[in-house]
């Protein structure tokens, strides 16, 4: 396999199947293509936050979440909705387990335009599936990461519409998953 990112959509392919980003061929939008080992995966540019395709457990190496490997999807567990910061309005999929934050398109959460947030994993928000809790956690940032005006120094519960704050980003929670409703 040998993955390659296109320039126009920062969407990866094999370019040993696809001479050019099948994504940006507005014809593929919808449709499945075949992976390694016979599986699919919908050809979408929105197939997470970075564009990059969930495909599972493959000949890639890459580490699987447990619900995702349970359910063949990674779904939605809940959001972080930007409501003060370069991408005021945009949301973010929060997946179980954890969530890497960090402007670096790599990262699980890609906040870009904001210069004050470490390229990796300036903070991680987690989704533990066992105990239907969320969890903020600091990371490598160089700056104080807050929750609701209080810096954060260690793992703490967060609770829906609690106010994140990394660099000048400021950030709404909201979870799908808890007590209520789980994909399990």
């Amino acid at each position: 396999m040998e993955m390659k990112q296109c320039a126009q959509g920062g969407h990866y392919y094999d370019a040993s199947i696809h001479p050019s980003c099948p994504y940006c061929n507005s014809s593929n939008i919808g449709k499945t293509m075949p992976l390694d080992m016979g599986r699919t995966m919908p050809l979408s540019p929105s197939a997470d936050n970075r564009g990059v395709p969930q495909g599972g457990t493959g000949s890639d190496g890459k580490t699987v979440a447990l619900v995702k490997e349970a359910l063949g999807i990674d779904p939605v567990v809940g959001w972080l909705i930007c409501v003060e910061g370069e991408e005021k309005g945009r949301d973010y999929r929060i997946h179980s387990d954890n969530n890497y934050i960090g402007r670096d398109k790599k990262m699980d959460i890609c906040i870009g335009g904001d210069d004050t947030i470490s390229r990796e994993n300036h903070a991680v928000i987690s989704y533990d599936t066992k105990e239907k809790l969320f969890y903020f956690t600091p990371g490598d940032g160089r700056s104080i990461v807050r929750l609701n005006d209080k810096g954060v120094f260690s793992t703490t519960v967060i609770h829906t519409y609690d106010v994140v704050l990394i660099g000048k980003t400021k950030l709404i929670f909201m979870p799908l998953c808890g007590e209520k409703f789980d994909w399990a």
